[in-house]
């Protein structure tokens, strides 16, 4: 009995995997995003416009197996150039030394249908920090060209200054939560 449990739960295993599938990001669909406060009066948005994932997501169980992200730093956009430079610098980001942010996920827990966890490692400027971030699944679709695509949404909190970014600005003039919200379309590979 106990060897026809465990050969169960690998064919559950196996299937698992059969039903899940690879996705490459579509970034004229997608969006990298985050907010901030500014004086605590004002919200100020950015993203990132170079970046590349890793995604693999069961459309049979509708959880997320796979989602790894390398961002280029250097490709940041508040929509104010100066800005971005100064982000560029020792007081933010500090490219020189650290151009990329990434992210793995370390567990996906599902909540609901098309809801739930993400949790993963989070470096930034060569810290690395445990984040729990919001996972909503939109949907899966085809292009006019016939081309499947999933769609899904990713939001959560960071707390700047756990990574040293902007560590010399007060929460005052610049909020220490940093809001992310990021929008993903997905075309399978």
């Amino acid at each position: 009995m106990k060897k026809f449990i465990k050969l169960s739960a690998i064919a559950a295993l196996l299937v698992s995997f059969t039903y899940a599938q690879n996705y490459a990001i579509d970034h004229s669909h997608s969006t990298l995003g985050f907010q901030v406060k500014h004086l605590k009066i004002a919200k100020v948005n950015g993203k990132f416009k170079t970046y590349d994932a890793k995604v693999d997501y069961d459309k049979a169980t509708n959880e997320l197996k796979i989602l790894e992200v390398t961002v280029d730093v250097k490709s940041i956009d508040t929509d104010n150039q100066k800005r971005d430079e100064h982000l560029f610098s020792e007081d933010f980001f500090d490219v020189s030394k650290f151009d990329k942010i990434t992210f793995k996920m370390t567990k996906f827990e599902k909540e609901g249908s098309d809801e739930g966890k993400i949790y993963g490692d989070l470096t930034i400027r060569g810290v690395t920090k445990p984040v729990k971030l919001d996972f909503e699944y939109g949907g899966e679709n085809k292009d006019p060209k016939g081309n499947e695509k999933i769609g899904f949404s990713i939001s959560g909190d960071l707390m700047r200054k756990d990574f040293n970014v902007g560590s010399k600005f007060g929460d005052a003039m610049i909020s220490e939560k940093v809001k992310l919200q990021i929008d993903v379309e997905a075309a399978a590979k």
